[in-house]
Parts: C-alpha cells; sequence; structure tokens
C-alpha cells in the first residue's frame, strides 16, 4: 500500500507541472484561467513531492520505474534520502514562483507562454532530481535547460533580452553537448546506468578505464555551465533584463542544476584529480570575483546577479572537495533566500519622500570588533555543541561557512547599531538561537542524508582547500579598497557584465568610457515602467 501510494505520489510531482504546462498553452476564452490552473497545479506538484518525502522518512526509499526482461530499470523515477530532498525543493520554489507570477505577470501578453515554459523547467528539473538511470537524467537536463531559454526569451522586447537569450542559447548548448558526450561514452561502456543501485555508478565509472578523465571533464563543464562559472557563465550577467519572474525562477531553480548534476553524478565527476583540481580552480576564483564585483554593483538585480554567480562557485567548490552535504544545505539556503530577494527587490528602488532613520550610536573599533568576536564565538559554540553537527565530511566546511556569515552580519550591526539596550540585546539573542537553530538542522538532516550521498571519489580534494577560497576572498575585498586600486577598479567593478543591448537602448553606442559609465546608474528593476508599457 505504502509503495502504491508513494509511486503515485513520485510520479504525480514530476506529471502535474508538465499538466500545467499544457493547460497553459492551451489557455482558454478567460484572461488567466489558463495560467491560474498552472499555477494550482504546482502546488499539486509541490504537495505530492511533501507527501512523497514524508513516505521515505517512514519507510524508506522509493521507485516508480519501467524494467527491461532483465530486471535492469529502462526509465524512472527513484525517491531516497537525498533526491526526495531535492524534488522538494525544485517543486515548492517552482510553485512559489509562479503564484508571485500570477499577479505579476497579469494582463501581460506572454504570460501563457511563461507559465508553460515555467511549469516545464519545474517538471523537467525534478526529473533530473529523481532520475532512476543517467539517461533519464540527461533527458531531463536538456528539457530544463531548453524551456528556460524559451522563459527568458518571453520578453524579447525589452531592452537586453534578446542578446542575453542568444547568448544563453551558445552557452547551454556547449554545456548540453558536453552532458551528451558523457552520458554516451557511458552507454557504450556500460549500458544505461542504473542509478537506483548504489554500485551502479561506480561500477559503470571502473568500467571507463582511460576514458574515466574524458567522462569527469565533461560533466564538470556541464555543471559549470548550467551554474555561470568562469568564461562559460558570461550569460548570467545578461538576465538582469528580464522580468523578476524570470530572475527568480533562474537563480532559485536553473542555476541549482549545476550542484544537482554534481551531487548525483558525484562518482563519474569525482573519478578524476584533473577533472576535480579544474573545477575547484575555476569555481574558487569565479567566486572570489563575483563577491567582490557583487559590493560595486549599482543596481539591485546585478548585484544578485553577481551575488549568485559567487554562491554557486563556493558551492561547485564544495563538490569538488566532496563536501557533498555542505553542497545540498548550500542548494536548500541559496535557494529560498535567492527566490525571496528577488521577489522583494522592487521595493529597493528608490521612492520618492525620505526613509525614516531609526537612532544610532557610532561603536568605537575596539568594541565593535571585540562585540563581533564574541557573538560569533557564542553562536558557532552553539551550533558546534550539537552532537553530530561535525560528524560528516562537508560539516566542518559548512561550520566554517556560518561562522564567516556570522561574522560579517555582527561586524555591520555593531558598526551602528540603534541607540537601544533592548534592541541590541533581542538581536543577539535572535541571532544565537538562529545559529542553534541551524546546528540542529545540520546534525539532524546529516544523519539522515548521509547514507544516500555519493561517496567522495578519488579525484576529490581535502575540504579545507575551500579556506583557500575564502583566504583569497578576503584578501580580494581588501585589496580593492586601496586607493590605487579604487582608481583603477572601480569602473571595470560597477560596468562588469553590463549588457551591450541596454546601451542599444539608451542610444549611448560609440561613445567610449562615457557609455561605460552611463550604464552604471541603470537600475534593471526599473525596466518594471517599460514592461508595463510594453504589456
Amino acid at each position: 500500500m505504502r509503495e502504491t501510494l508513494g509511486e503515485l505520489c513520485l510520479a504525480g510531482a514530476v506529471v502535474a507541472p508538465l499538466l500545467g504546462a499544457a493547460v497553459s498553452a492551451a489557455g482558454g476564452r478567460a484572461p488567466g484561467r489558463g495560467q491560474r490552473a498552472a499555477a494550482g497545479l504546482g502546488w499539486v506538484s509541490a504537495l505530492l513531492a511533501l507527501v512523497t518525502a514524508g513516505l521515505v522518512v517512514l519507510g524508506g526509499p522509493l521507485v516508480a520505474a519501467v524494467d527491461e526482461a532483465n530486471g535492469q530499470v529502462l526509465v524512472g523515477l527513484w525517491a531516497n534520502q537525498l533526491t526526495v530532498i531535492l524534488m522538494v525543493l525544485v517543486c515548492v520554489v517552482g510553485a512559489v514562483v509562479q503564484s508571485f507570477s500570477l499577479r505579476y505577470l497579469q494582463g501581460d501578453r506572454t504570460a501563457r507562454r511563461f507559465f508553460a515554459a515555467a511549469n516545464v523547467v519545474v517538471g523537467a528539473m525534478a526529473v533530473v532530481c529523481t532520475s532512476a538511470t543517467v539517461t533519464v537524467l540527461v533527458a531531463g537536463w536538456l528539457a530544463a535547460g531548453t524551456a528556460f531559454l524559451v522563459v527568458l526569451g518571453c520578453r524579447r522586447d525589452l531592452p537586453g533580452v534578446r542578446a542575453a537569450t542568444r547568448r544563453a542559447w551558445r552557452m547551454f548548448a556547449a554545456g548540453d553537448l558536453a552532458l551528451v558526450a558523457a552520458a554516451i561514452v557511458v552507454w557504450v561502456r556500460d549500458g544505461n546506468v542504473d542509478l537506483v543501485s548504489a554500485g551502479a555508478l561506480r561500477g559503470a565509472t571502473a568500467h571507463l578505464g582511460g576514458l574515466t578523465v574524458l567522462v569527469a571533464l565533461l560533466v564538470a563543464v556541464a555543471a559549470l555551465t548550467r551554474s555561470a562559472q568562469g568564461l562559460l557563465g558570461r550569460w548570467l550577467p545578461g538576465t538582469v533584463s528580464a522580468p523578476t519572474p524570470t530572475s527568480a525562477l533562474l537563480h532559485a531553480g536553473v542555476v541549482n542544476g549545476g550542484g544537482i548534476l554534481l551531487v548525483r553524478l558525484g562518482v563519474l565527476a569525482g573519478g578524476s584529480s584533473l577533472a576535480m583540481v579544474g573545477t575547484f580552480a575555476v569555481a574558487g576564483l569565479t567566486a572570489t570575483v563575483a563577491t567582490v564585483v557583487m559590493t560595486h554593483k549599482a543596481d539591485v538585480k546585478g548585484t544578485l546577479v553577481f551575488s549568485t554567480m559567487g554562491q554557486m562557485g563556493f558551492m561547485v567548490a564544495e563538490c569538488a572537495v566532496g563536501a557533498y552535504l555542505a553542497a545540498v544545505v548550500h542548494l536548500i539556503g541559496h535557494a529560498l533566500y535567492k527566490a525571496t530577494l528577488f521577489f522583494g527587490s522592487g521595493s529597493q528602488v528608490p521612492r520618492g519622500g525620505v526613509a525614516p532613520v531609526a537612532p544610532a550610536i557610532v561603536v568605537p573599533t575596539l568594541v565593535r570588533a571585540a562585540a563581533t568576536v564574541a557573538t560569533t564565538a557564542l553562536t558557532v559554540g552553539a551550533m558546534a555543541a550539537i552532537p553530530g553537527v561535525l560528524a560528516h565530511r562537508g560539516a566542518a566546511v559548512l561550520l566554517v561557512f556560518a561562522a564567516a556569515t556570522v561574522a560579517t552580519a555582527s561586524w555591520s550591526w555593531w558598526g551602528r547599531p540603534p541607540a537601544s539596550a533592548r534592541l541590541m540585546v533581542s538581536w543577539a539573542t535572535a541571532l544565537l538561537v538562529a545559529g542553534t537553530l541551524y546546528g540542529l538542522v545540520l546534525a539532524v538532516l546529516g544523519r539522515w542524508v548521509a547514507p544516500a550521498l555519493p561517496a567522495a571519489g578519488a579525484g576529490t580534494l581535502s575540504p579545507w582547500w575551500l579556506a583557500v577560497v575564502a583566504g583569497a576572498g578576503i584578501v580580494a575585498a581588501a585589496l580593492t579598497r586601496l586607493p590605487s586600486a579604487k582608481r583603477r577598479l572601480t569602473a571595470i567593478l560597477v560596468n562588469a557584465g553590463a549588457a551591450p543591448g541596454l546601451l542599444e537602448a539608451r542610444g549611448e553606442r560609440g561613445q567610449g568610457g562615457s557609455a561605460r559609465i552611463a550604464v552604471a546608474g541603470y537600475t534593471p528593476e526599473l525596466a518594471g515602467s517599460w514592461e508595463e508599457s510594453a504589456a
């Protein structure tokens, strides 16, 4: 009974968004009816994914598959501790994005196409998360990428969108071809590899022989492209011109695909030291540079774009060192947090009038530093004191990352805290409670997911190499604050990733440096006025 119900819920979680896509594409006489139905089916998908997760918690893994005559899985879906978490994340984020889009795109002539393609993205990514074979995973990957490109190109009339869509098509094609080539090599050597069996993927890696390095490099290229890393990520900055729902779906879901791919095919990707060193180098460099650029962007969406590139860089680097638990937690946190930021990005656009400023006090530097150290030590100490929080390969990395986050937040807070002892105590208490809850989630999630996480491959690096990335980021940020560096780098960093199409729309192409500086004052979120006029 449980198995039958689980199979139905698992299959339904994937089929519901695809049905929503068909409903939206078909439309109807009443404006928006198809879109409302599609959004409703998105929530049905999220509910079925949650029910599936509950059944996995209560009774173990579930599989809905069609087997070959020899008993090997031909096509199917697989829900274990790892894949069901990823599926729930994808389905819930997709449902939230579509609910937001119902109001945001009300009356928009491209709404039907957006909802249809967005539902395909959700359904296809759910397939990537739960696929029972490598072939099904690759098919879902290709469908998700193609559908998102349709989403991105829905408003080609907006400045910069057409150019961004063309560039994304080229980059996605390169990454997808790399993954298809890797899948073909695996198929030739070992057939349609079953991802349900714990040893099947390891066996396929052993059968690759001298082709192990090639397959690992191809999988790495696919992951780096979808996660917008290095030169393969040049497509992402141009997407700031797209409407906010597109950006939310991209940053909360699509770019996470690189991490999902590396987590699901970790054995294949981690079989080569060359591939892992290259992946770590590209991801670490991207994380460092993107984080520095992020602090110099003059617009809300531009800041969020480079923030995503930096976060994805660190997450891919976590996979390269075999810290898969850290990568999964990072995936969940980034998706939920970034979706929230994009939904609220419009509130960051300057409005008329002057916002009231709460009274604050100026804290001396030494006191500020001491308060930051004390707050960070107490919070991280509360996390580390929880039994089992440091039991897994990626746990220590997460703890260091959390410490850096708490220290950054504390330093900013204690710079000019409100002149109220009650608020200061309340903030410190809230941070301590949040840290303790984070530690509890890490311990419980790590204990539950651990059996389903891929084993670190022979080519994976030490997790403490991530400290090099963090150190490089700190050094780079400090160097950009030097007066000589500010004079030379500020204009470059502010205008990094500016879409050429925006220059054309403003009639400023061909004016040299002045045109580049002009883009810095442009706030892509203000494109909302263009969107409304064009709708």
